[in-house]
């Protein structure tokens, strides 16, 4: 967060006077905010190599070769625009995985299996 918008942020406890330092989530254009700032870093990427929604990002390649600059061509990015992915969250050098709530693979994009069982399972309405 810019260091002269931080103030409009604060809040009191009986702690103190705080503010924030990083966009918060649930401030209410937070999301908004935070897409376009994503769209605006890789712009050059998107529909290319990577596919980004909000917080969700994924580096694509044909080839296992060419990953490993994507990948760091997009850690360069991040870089510069100090951001941070935290590391529990990251999967690198799977060929397929969930994005969105579907499988992404060599294939294309797929139904989750999990998902279209739910449906399939889901119980008949009783009332109009």
């Amino acid at each position: 967060m810019a260091v002269e918008d931080q103030e409009k942020t604060a809040f009191i406890t009986e702690r103190g006077l705080y503010c924030y330092t990083v966009m918060p989530f649930g401030l209410k254009n937070a999301g908004s905010t935070y897409q376009r700032l994503v769209n605006k870093m890789f712009k050059n990427q998107i529909g290319n190599t990577m596919e980004v929604y909000i917080d969700d990002m994924v580096v694509k390649s044909r080839e296992r070769g060419q990953h490993i600059d994507h990948l760091r061509n997009t850690f360069d990015i991040l870089r510069r625009y100090n951001m941070r992915l935290n590391p529990a969250k990251c999967a690198f050098g799977v060929s397929s995985g969930q994005f969105l709530g579907h499988i992404v693979n060599k294939r294309g994009i797929e139904p989750n299996p999990a998902k279209v069982e739910a449906l399939c399972n889901m119980p008949d309405p009783v009332t109009p």
